[in-house]
């Protein structure tokens, strides 16, 4: 074993947080740590992050196989006194010392059977001095005797006495490491060592000890108190082993699952009864929710104790807030619930090897409340909850975190247990299932917890895992949504539709943009929705992949009238998207894609609309011929679907934002909105112009809105500068039929459009700083036009094809690369 120097100058410590550091937290933004405000840690030095997963090379050298607890909580409030024996196992020969991890409490002995060991211990560290050399394979057992008033975390975590309870949180976070076993008994502290325990609790006053693990009964003793004691058998880290104790009530049941029945314990205070009856109600489906998904329930029992902080997923018994049952099963108290139960497989099963991977437990079981509310609630349901989560992720999570886009993996420290753990972790898990599917699935991340039950993982094992048992290369998935930041969007930047027999071809051109994400992904699955004019809608599977992919889909059943990209939300994308069926006038909810106040004031009697609008935040398409103008880097919109010929028009709000630099709007208007401007075009094709009915309204600090008094179909942007006035949107609309290819191009680009009458066109190619780089004629004839130009000696990059018609009344925009 490794010299006692190692854990003596790399000893854990605890970090409190500066005051002032907090932020502020989303309603129940955190599964397993809810509180006032999101914790983070300040920045650590480098030997200050080794803490975080140093205490795992102990579990190199020593196995702890067992634990054997007798905690006494007589002096309740004021003190505990326990006794801890350690069964360990040597894993290398001459080991002659153990380092464990005990909090600031006071060690009176150590003993090996009847010998007392000589120890040094410094508040943080104890290391003990065996009195025989061990090697490999020999077992031994030490108790140690302490007392004291634990030390909790500053914040949340540790053993505390509070409110009548005395308890202890497993996780501390804002200590370092985050493991807080060794608040309240000596340990190795840390995600990756598991042992089985033995848990006796003394206490008077009426209070009675509940641990983790199978009730073993009660004894009375002398003094008129009581030991409780109970079993955990199977193996389980420190950081998920708790005690509570306090006058408490309980509530059982039974239920009957898919892979046997388990029993159910509620524990509460007095009188939390029936509140506790009422607000778990879901349970039993939270159960087989989750058991659908991820295989067998595990553990002895179902668990939940009320405590005044939570919550924390200790297996078997739940350390749960109780001031989250007051209002019965609301959304936020199911989530907390399934939250919880869910890392009785993620985190409990299966745990991550270092804080750089929160996201494998928290993130999974974030998601696992999400199958819980679509098995309790329905399909649509959860379909809400997972666009409202990844809504906040989008809003919030740079901000929470540090003002920085991270990717899941790698996540810094002091951020280990903030919104993208969380929140995006469940963003993800979304996506894994998006490209895998439903079976898939769930038969991959079952087969994660089986290979790695009861033993940590990181996020190459987890890939290589999931490759292994689906069958799917997932090195695509893990690239683009583990290993960076950010999020990847598509656009449909044309679309062409020819007949087949009694179905339709269609041929796509789709851009990929990208949201703070380092790389464009590659093999994506993406789903593509088509609508016919009565709004019914035939799905096909497409795969894209780079920046521009052209695909071909055979065999629509119907001429599409309408398409959009993943429109039943299989991936959380850089981008939102909310769809109405408009009959009536009235005020739609388009508030997901930032139209507020959206209000249809004309509509035609027995008609109906399908009105589509997607918020894309990415960058839209410049103006090639206004390279002056400077559009948002960060968001346009799209408008689109199938809209009343006559007799429809809505009005809406899009407000604008930039005195921060975290702010949507602040590249435009940081200083002054004086110069920013509503542009508008009816497609990829057409040039953008200052949309004509809008009427911008400054609200002062650097904020407004722009009161569109009329919408049309097409794309929406802000931009800084002028515009030439879009006056006619049936002009706008009159678009060729166009295809430029190959895309992207190495020598010649191939042009064909078709146009009513013979005439000539001027095709103008520009670069992406508006520069014209090459112009050509082209003539149309019989309708026809065919051309090729030659683009060998253009530079790689970016280009638009400008194709305006001789008369003027045509003319298109065509995107292309140059290789």
């Amino acid at each position: 074993m490794k010299t006692p120097l190692l854990f003596l100058s790399f000893c854990f410590s605890l970090l409190v947080l500066p005051e002032g550091a907090a932020q502020r937290l989303h309603d129940l933004h955190f599964g397993c740590h809810m509180t006032d405000t999101p914790i983070s840690l300040p920045n650590l030095t480098d030997a200050e992050k080794l803490l975080a997963c140093g205490s795992n090379e102990r579990s190199d050298s020593i196995d702890i196989l067992h634990y054997d607890v007798e905690l006494d909580l007589r002096a309740f409030g004021n003190s505990i006194a326990g006794a801890c024996t350690l069964t360990f196992t040597a894993k290398e020969d001459g080991l002659d010392f153990l380092p464990l991890d005990l909090l600031k409490l006071n060690v009176d002995s150590v003993k090996w059977a009847d010998n007392h060991l000589p120890f040094d211990y410094d508040q943080l560290l104890l290391n003990i001095h065996l009195p025989n050399t061990l090697n490999t394979g020999d077992t031994a057992q030490v108790t140690v005797f302490y007392r004291g008033l634990p030390t909790p975390d500053p914040s949340w975590g540790g053993f505390r006495y509070a409110n009548g309870i005395g308890y202890n949180l497993g996780i501390g976070l804002t200590s370092n490491p985050f493991p807080m076993g060794r608040s309240w008994h000596p340990c190795f502290d840390n995600f990756v060592e598991r042992a089985t325990y033995d848990i006796s609790i003394i206490s008077n006053g009426g209070r009675k000890g509940y641990a983790v693990g199978e009730f073993l009964g009660e004894d009375s003793l002398s003094d008129g108190s009581i030991k409780r004691s109970y079993h955990l058998g199977l193996p389980n880290p420190t950081y998920l082993t708790a005690t509570a104790t306090s006058n408490y009530i309980e509530v059982h049941d039974m239920h009957s699952g898919a892979y046997g029945d388990y029993p159910i314990l509620l524990v509460g205070r007095q009188g939390d009864g029936p509140a506790m009856v009422s607000a778990f109600e879901y349970l039993g489906d939270a159960v087989d929710a989750l058991e659908h998904w991820f295989g067998p329930y595990a553990w002895e029992q179902v668990g939940y104790v009320m405590t005044p902080q939570g919550a924390m997923e200790h297996s078997t018994l739940i350390a749960f807030p109780y001031n989250s049952i007051a209002s019965g099963p609301t959304y936020g108290m199911n989530r907390l619930m399934a939250h919880e139960l869910a890392h009785h497989w993620w985190g409990n099963i299966t745990t991550l090897s270092c804080p750089e991977n929160m996201w494998i437990k928290e993130g999974n079981a974030e998601y696992g409340s999400h199958l819980f509310q679509e098995f309790a609630f329905g399909k649509d349901y959860f379909l809400e909850v997972v666009k409202n989560n990844h809504y906040d992720v989008v809003q919030n999570a740079h901000t929470d975190d540090g003002g920085i886009y991270h990717p899941l993996s790698g996540i810094p420290q002091q951020y280990t247990y903030g919104t993208h753990t969380y929140n995006k972790g469940a963003c993800i898990m979304h996506n894994l299932r998006g490209y895998l599917g439903d079976s898939l699935f769930s038969k991959g991340m079952t087969s994660v917890l089986d290979t790695y039950r009861f033993s940590a993982i990181d996020a190459q094992q987890m890939q290589e895992q999931l490759t292994s048992n689906t069958g799917v290369d997932m090195s695509h998935f893990f690239n683009n949504w583990i290993y960076q930041p950010g999020f990847a969007s598509y656009e449909i930047d044309s679309v062409k539709y020819t007949p087949n027999g009694n179905t339709y071809d269609a041929i796509l051109y789709i851009q990929q943009k990208l949201h703070h994400a380092l790389s464009f992904h590659t093999n994506t699955p993406l789903e593509i929705a088509f609508f016919d004019k009565t709004f019914n809608r035939h799905f096909a599977p497409i795969m894209v992949s780079g920046e521009f992919t052209e695909v071909t889909v055979s065999g629509v059943p119907f001429e599409p009238a309408f398409q959009v990209l993943n429109d039943r939300n299989q991936l959380n994308l850089g981008r939102f998207q909310d769809r109405e069926v408009v009959d009536t006038t009235g005020k739609p909810n388009f508030d997901r894609v930032s139209f507020s106040n959206a209000d249809v004031i004309e509509f035609p009697q027995g008609d109906s609309a399908l009105i589509n609008i997607i918020h894309q935040y990415v960058a839209p398409d410049p103006e090639p011929t206004l390279p002056d103008l400077t559009f948002s880097s960060t968001h346009y919109w799209e408008v689109g679907g199938i809209w009343p010929s006559s007799g429809f028009a809505m009005k809406t709000d899009l407000f604008y934002k930039g005195g921060n630099a975290l702010d949507l709007d602040y590249d435009l208007i940081s200083d002054t909105d004086s110069l920013l401007i509503l542009v508008w075009r009816p497609n990829a094709a057409t040039p953008w112009g200052e949309y004509p009915y809008y009427i911008r309204q400054a609200l002062g600090g650097v904020q407004g809105r722009m009161r569109v008094t009329e919408m049309l179909p097409g794309q929406y942007a802000f931009a800084n500068g002028e515009a030439p006035l879009a006056t006619d949107a049936a002009g706008f609309t009159r678009t060729w039929a166009v295809k430029v290819f190959p895309n992207p191009a190495s020598n010649t680009l191939n042009v064909q459009a078709v146009l009513p009458a013979d005439q000539d066109v001027t095709l103008t190619i520009y670069d992406g700083l508006g520069k014209t780089v090459l112009t050509a004629p082209a003539r149309v004839s019989g309708g026809q036009l065919n051309t090729a130009v030659d683009v060998n000696q253009l530079p790689a990059g970016i280009y638009w094809l400008d194709m305006r018609s001789e008369d003027g009344m045509f003319r298109s925009i065509e995107k292309f690369v140059k290789k």
